[in-house]
């Protein structure tokens, strides 16, 4: 089963909010959560991934999925991914065919027949206000917030 990118497109631009009010501590180095999400009819589900269970301490990714096998937006600080060699399936990815990341902070993207095998360099993607010097819980916030997602309960521990 896929998606068209317009029924991406649209997953993407609806508000998403927990479908629980229980709160969550942020992962410490090792762990990883996954909040289930809902759109306000609670018809549409959604989960959010916080995972640092890398032994990387620097490397982390958030998510936001859909039905549990989409994809919709990966966000890897100090990743490595390596973009496929075709042609750019937008011109927003011009210039990225083949392109390499090494622990690279990087954002993929669902796009229609490629699944989340696009990304660009997040220094390069202004829209999810992300800078360099950002606290990991800012990026988080940010990143969830990029992706729609209001209320989200998370709890800053206090040695991050």
């Amino acid at each position: 089963m896929n998606l068209t990118q317009e029924e991406i497109n649209q997953l993407f631009d609806l508000k998403k909010i927990p479908v629980s009010a229980i709160k969550v501590d942020f992962p410490f180095q090792g762990e990883e959560i996954e909040i289930e999400l809902q759109n306000e009819t609670g018809r549409i589900k959604f989960q959010a991934d916080i995972n640092r269970a890398n032994k990387i301490t620097s490397k982390v990714t958030f998510q936001l999925r859909h039905k549990k096998i989409f994809i919709i937006r990966r966000l890897d600080l100090n990743g490595n991914h390596k973009n496929p060699p075709d042609t750019a399936p937008d011109t927003l990815f011009a210039g990225y065919e083949n392109y390499i990341f090494n622990r690279e902070d990087h954002i993929h993207f669902y796009i229609e027949g490629f699944g989340e095998r696009w990304a660009l360099p997040l220094k390069n993607f202004p829209e999810t206000g992300i800078n360099d010097d950002d606290e990991l819980f800012e990026k988080m916030d940010k990143f969830f917030k990029y992706c729609n997602i209001e209320s989200i309960n998370v709890t800053k521990r206090l040695n991050l």
